[in-house]
C-alpha cells in the first residue's frame, strides 16, 4: 500500500525496515492511545499507564452514571432486605430462619452486608468512586466551559462553503450596514464583536477591497446547563451524605398527658449520624396535651391531630399543633405526626402494692380490635397480661361479639393472665413472650372505671380508663436544603440543555458601488431545521433594516448544515464549537 505524498500524490512504498517520519508519528499515537509502553510485549499495561488508563475511565461521565445506578440498586435490595439499624428484631429472625428465606441465605446476606447496605464497605467505596468520578469530569469541564464563555466569537472564514447564507445589495455604507446588523443581532441577544478590516479580509473567501464583518455566537447554555444538570447529582449526593452524616432520626410514643425530652435514651427508636453526638441533642421537653382522631365514614381516620407544648428547663416556650404533613420544628428539630393508638390505663396489684401501673400502648389489629401485652413481675415466677381491647363494644342478636366502630364509645377490656417462665430475660418486645414456657391462669372482661381479682386476693386489675397515644418521629435534617438547592440546579440545568443550541453568525460588508454588499452566513451543530428558521427570520429583519432603497437581494440558502459535502467540520474555526486541545475534549468525555 502507498502513502499519498506531500502534494496529495500517491508516493513509493517506502524500503522494508524504513518508515517516514509521518509513518513513525502515526504509530507512536497509536500505542499511546492502546496505553502500551516501549518494551511491553503485546501492548500489556505498565502499573502507570494502567492507573492513568483507569483514572480516564473514572473520571467519564458514563462511569458516574453507572455508579449512579450502583446507588440505587443498592437502596432497592435495602427495601426489601430487612436492615440491622432499623429492625434488629427481624434481621435476628431472618438469621434463626423463623423468617425469611432461610438461614444459609440470610448468612450468604451477612457476607455480602445486605443486612447493613448503607453501612457496607462496599456501598462506602460505591459514593466514594462515585464522588471521585464527578470530581474528575466536572472540574476539567467547567474549566473549559469558563475559557469557551471568555472566548470572543471567531472571525470564521470559508463563508462560502456554508449552507446558510444569505446576500444583500444595499445602497447604504459600509459602516452603517454594520450598525443595522449589529442591532438585529442584539434584539436576537447574540455576543457579537467587530472584526477587525485587515482580518476579515484575511478571512473573507476573496480578495481586494477592505472588509468588515461581524461574528456574532450564542447558544453556550447548552453546554452550561449540561453542567449545572451534572454539577446538581454531585451537590444531591453531598446533600445525602451530609445529611445522614449530620442528621438524626428518632421515634417515640407519648401518651396523653405524658411527655418526653429531646435525649438519646429517650426514643424508642433511634439512628444517629456518624457525626451527631449524644451532645448534639437540645434537650428540649415536648408534652402532648391532648390528642384528637376524626374518622370517615368509612371508618378510616381522615385526621389526626397531636396539641403539644414545648418546653425549655420547665418553662412553657411554645404550643402547637402536630398534624400529619403539618409538622412542628423547634431549635433545628422536626417533629412528624406518624400513627396513633389507644392506652388503656391499667393497674395491677397484689393487695396494696402495685405491681404495674402505666397505660399500655395497643396496636391494632385487622379486626378493628387493639392488643398489647404488659409485663407485670419480670422475677420469679414471670408475669404477663395479655389484653384485648374492643373500642366500641357490641353484641349481636346471635350473641356475638362485634366492634361496632373505631372510637372508643363503649370501651371494653379483655385480659388474659399468664405465670410461668415466660422468657422475659431475653431482650425482645412483650409481646413475643413464650406462652410455651407458661400457663394461662385466669381471663377476665372489664368496664373502664372496674374492677377485676386475676388469682382470688392475690392479684387484682383496674381498669380505669382509656387515653389515647400518639407516634413521633424526631428529625434532624441538616441537608434538606442541600437537596432543595440540588433540585433547583437539576432543574435550571435540565431546560437550557434541551431547548438551547449553540450557534454563530456572520456578517460580512464590503464596498460595492455607491453601496455595500452585505452576506450573512450562519452554522449550528445540533437543531438544524430549527436554526434554519431562525436563519431566515434574521435575513428578513437584516434585509429590512438595510431596506433604505435595496438594488437587488438574492437568498443562496440551501438545506440544513451537513447536507453539503462541501460543509466545514464542526468544531472547526468556522463551526459552532470551541477549539479545544486533545486534554479538553478528553476532559469532556
Amino acid at each position: 500500500m502507498t502513502a499519498p505524498s506531500r502534494s496529495g500524490q500517491a508516493g513509493e512504498a517506502p524500503a522494508p525496515g524504513q518508515e517516514d517520519q509521518a509513518g513513525q508519528q502515526a504509530r507512536a499515537r497509536g500505542e499511546r492511545a492502546a496505553g502500551g509502553r516501549k518494551g511491553a510485549p503485546g501492548g500489556v499495561l505498565g502499573p502507570g499507564e494502567t492507573v492513568v488508563w483507569l483514572w480516564r475511565r473514572l473520571r467519564r461521565m458514563s462511569t458516574a452514571l453507572w455508579l449512579l445506578f450502583a446507588l440505587a440498586a443498592a437502596s432497592l435490595i435495602a427495601t426489601f432486605v430487612p436492615q440491622e439499624p432499623v429492625i434488629p428484631t427481624t434481621v435476628a429472625d431472618w438469621r434463626e430462619g423463623v423468617e425469611g428465606p432461610g438461614p444459609e441465605v440470610a448468612a450468604a446476606f451477612d457476607a455480602l452486608g445486605l443486612f447493613d447496605v448503607y453501612g457496607s464497605w462496599w456501598f462506602i467505596a460505591v459514593v466514594v468512586l462515585l464522588f471521585v468520578s464527578l470530581t474528575g469530569c466536572l472540574i476539567p469541564r467547567w474549566k473549559a466551559f469558563a475559557v469557551q464563555v471568555r472566548r470572543p466569537p471567531v472571525a470564521g472564514r470559508n463563508l462560502d462553503r456554508l449552507s446558510h447564507r444569505r446576500e444583500i445589495a444595499t445602497d447604504r455604507s459600509p459602516e452603517e450596514a454594520l450598525t443595522a446588523a449589529e442591532r438585529v443581532l442584539r434584539r436576537h441577544r447574540f455576543r457579537r464583536r467587530r472584526v477587525a478590516p485587515d482580518e476579515a479580509s484575511v478571512a473573507g473567501s476573496g480578495t481586494g477591497s477592505a472588509r468588515s464583518r461581524i461574528a456574532a455566537e450564542r447558544g453556550h447554555w447548552r453546554e452550561g446547563g449540561s453542567l449545572l444538570f451534572h454539577t446538581s447529582f454531585y451537590v444531591l449526593l453531598a446533600g445525602v451524605i451530609g445529611g445522614h452524616a449530620l442528621g438524626f432520626f428518632g421515634q417515640v410514643n407519648v401518651v396523653e398527658g405524658d411527655a418526653f425530652t429531646d435525649t438519646r435514651i429517650a426514643y424508642d427508636r433511634a439512628e444517629p449520624g456518624a457525626l451527631f453526638g449524644a451532645d448534639s441533642h437540645r434537650g428540649f421537653t415536648v408534652r402532648l396535651d391532648e390528642f384528637d382522631v376524626r374518622f370517615a365514614p368509612n371508618q378510616v381516620p381522615s385526621e389526626f391531630v397531636s396539641s403539644v407544648t414545648v418546653l425549655e428547663e420547665g418553662e412553657e416556650v411554645h404550643e402547637d399543633e402536630v398534624r400529619v404533613n403539618d409538622r412542628l420544628e423547634y431549635a433545628g428539630m422536626n417533629l412528624y405526626q406518624m400513627r396513633w393508638g389507644y392506652a388503656p390505663e391499667l393497674r395491677v396489684r397484689s393487695g396494696d402494692e402495685p405491681l404495674y401501673e402505666d397505660h399500655l400502648m395497643l396496636r391494632e389489629e385487622d379486626t378493628g380490635a387493639w392488643t398489647g401485652v404488659a409485663k407485670v413481675a419480670v422475677g420469679d415466677p414471670q408475669i404477663a397480661l395479655e389484653v384485648l381491647l374492643i373500642p366500641d363494644f357490641g353484641v349481636t342478636d346471635d350473641g356475638e361479639v362485634v366492634n361496632r366502630g373505631p372510637e372508643a364509645e363503649n370501651p371494653r377490656l379483655f385480659g388474659n393472665l399468664w405465670v410461668g417462665d415466660l422468657g422475659f430475660e431475653r431482650a425482645l418486645p412483650a409481646a413475643e413472650f413464650d406462652r410455651e414456657g407458661g400457663e394461662r391462669l385466669a381471663t377476665v372482661e372489664l368496664e373502664p372505671g372496674s374492677t377485676q381479682q386475676l388469682l382470688g386476693d392475690d392479684l387484682v386489675l383496674d381498669f380505669d380508663g382509656v387515653a389515647h397515644w400518639s407516634g413521633f418521629q424526631v428529625a434532624h435534617q441538616p441537608g434538606r436544603g442541600v437537596l432543595l438547592f440540588a433540585a433547583a440546579l437539576l432543574l435550571a440545568g435540565l431546560v437550557p440543555s434541551l431547548y438551547a443550541y449553540r450557534r454563530r453568525l456572520w456578517v460580512d460588508v464590503h464596498p460595492s458601488g455607491q453601496g455595500s454588499a452585505v452576506r450573512v452566513a450562519g452554522v449550528a451543530q445540533q437543531r438544524g431545521e430549527r436554526f434554519a428558521d431562525e436563519f431566515e427570520r434574521v435575513g428578513r429583519e437584516l434585509e429590512d433594516a438595510l431596506a433604505g432603497e435595496p438594488r437587488a437581494s438574492s437568498d443562496a440558502r440551501m438545506g440544513p448544515a451537513g447536507e453539503d459535502s462541501s460543509e466545514p467540520r464542526p468544531w472547526g474555526d468556522e463551526s459552532i464549537g470551541p477549539d479545544e486541545s486533545s486534554e479538553e475534549a478528553d476532559a469532556r468525555r
